[in-house]
């Protein structure tokens, strides 16, 4: 009889454990191509044009967070999406101007995650970043612009074991309009 009654409440715990082992720290790193949207873009203007310009770049980014449950997590990252570069021609004068814009940025976002499966998951994710953008004009003028915006993106991850798990994802921002597409690792505790 007592061995019923223990088959019973591992019955019931079994839930509860497993939702523990999906709860935790997790800590990563990714690399990956940034994209400034509109970095190329002269908005219309006859009186300038850009015979030179990139807009994309390497970026990387390390991140930390905390599973609540095998849904919903809180991360952090801290993203150096890179910098571009352009040379812009005043078509009155004739004369050109080289520019380079590098963003950073780091911020605190809710992931939702659906698991498809036990080894592999989708996740989007919806937060805010702390962004800072040095633009500089050749040969010595620059300027800073800060923003606070909003962050998100989707995702994919695959487990290789409990602890390390491959992702791909896509992120964007609301007001500086970078995007980067990455590829990374995660650990989790």
């Amino acid at each position: 009889m007592k061995l019923d009654r223990l088959f019973f409440v591992a019955l019931i715990l079994a839930p509860a454990l497993a939702q523990a082992q999906d709860s935790g720290f997790y800590l990563g790193g990714a690399l990956g191509q940034s994209k400034f949207k509109e970095w190329c873009d002269t908005g219309g203007s006859t009186t300038a044009s850009l015979p030179a310009c990139d807009s994309k770049d390497t970026s990387w980014k390390i991140l930390g967070g905390y599973r609540f449950n095998r849904y919903i997590a809180a991360e952090a990252t801290y993203i150096d999406w890179g910098e571009v570069t352009a040379t812009v021609r005043n078509n009155a004068t004739g004369r050109t101007v080289d520019v380079a814009a590098s963003q950073t940025s780091y911020g605190l976002a809710v992931v939702g995650t659906l698991p498809l499966g036990e080894r592999f998951e989708l996740f989007g994710k919806a937060g805010f970043l702390q962004t800072e953008q040095e633009q500089r004009v050749a040969p010595s003028t620059t300027a800073d612009r800060s923003e606070s915006e909003l962050h998100y993106g989707l995702g994919a991850r695959v487990l290789f074991t409990r602890n390390w798990a491959a992702r791909a994802e896509w992120e964007n921002t609301e007001k500086l309009k970078v995007e980067m597409l990455s590829i990374g690792v995660e650990y989790r505790f």
